[in-house]
């Protein structure tokens, strides 16, 4: 199997190294500005039996023959820019594929290495990944994509050995996963925290509610399993509850239950 360099040392840089070390792919070298980071990495792959180089010259990534370009979204076009000037200034006949990891970066960001000749593409993981847990990456669907279709094939091999769900999107349609998956994970994420802060106690007992809901939610539709005061049009209840954030100082959650109590209203009670 090939070389795989990382540009960036985060929560994916690391989670992507493990699965495609375990995967055996050799992994060259992690490149990242903060040593801190590069160094646990390095030092996570070293604890797993495999071998990385730490960087902090982005040339050194050019040995291998993928590069993974694991940053923030608004960091990859100046490291598209910084790409750019090493390729130009190493003059090499071959340069590595570069791959980013955005769900939200058109393809189009790296049309400066392609008229360089470079080939790139996108390999975006549907998950949130999490430096300090471990995942399996055959639970992690992998959405593809490469500019004129022109490695393809790497982009399936390497999504076919980390055993991972995987299919290849548009950059508009990819952005339009990345928008549901906010609206299913962080803001899900933001309103259960604003239901705990309600209870204050006793959270794990919602835990069975909450996943009966979801899992209704995919193997039915929202629509047709919503339940609850609103869906009903309880005026009684609604208003019994909204008293009671009130009485809390719950200005917050008082204000996300009335903009929600409203459009499921509107929806279904007209």
């Amino acid at each position: 199997m090939c070389s795989i360099s990382f540009i960036g040392a985060g929560n994916v840089a690391m989670r992507f190294s493990l699965a495609l070390a375990e995967a055996g792919y050799k992994i060259g070298t992690i490149y990242g500005r903060s040593e801190k980071n590069v160094s646990k990495v390095v030092k996570t792959l070293e604890r797993n039996g495999f071998n990385a180089k730490p960087s902090f010259s982005i040339s050194d990534v050019f040995s291998s023959s993928v590069v993974i370009i694991a940053v923030s979204d608004n960091a990859i076009p100046q490291v598209v820019s910084e790409l750019v000037k090493t390729v130009e200034a190493l003059d090499m006949e071959y340069s590595p594929i570069f791959l980013h990891t955005s769900g939200a970066t058109d393809i189009n960001v790296f049309n400066p290495l392609k008229e360089l000749g470079v080939r790139c593409g996108v390999l975006y993981p549907l998950m949130t990944l999490n430096s300090n847990k471990n995942i399996e990456f055959k639970d992690v669907p992998l959405l593809l994509e490469s500019m004129d279709g022109e490695i393809d094939d790497v982009l399936d091999e390497i999504a076919t050995n980390l055993n991972s769900e995987h299919y290849f999107y548009s950059s508009k349609d990819r952005l339009k996963m990345h928008v549901a998956a906010v609206f299913t994970c962080n803001f899900v994420n933001h309103i259960l925290s604003m239901g705990f802060s309600v209870i204050g106690r006793d959270t794990p007992l919602l835990l069975p509610l909450t996943l009966e809901s979801v899992r209704n939610c995919f193997l039915h539709s929202p629509d047709s399993v919503l339940t609850g005061p609103a869906r009903r049009g309880d005026m009684v209840t609604i208003e019994k509850h909204l008293g009671l954030l009130e009485e809390l100082g719950m200005g917050e959650q008082k204000e996300i239950y009335s903009m929600f109590t409203d459009m499921i209203m509107k929806k279904f009670n007209k």
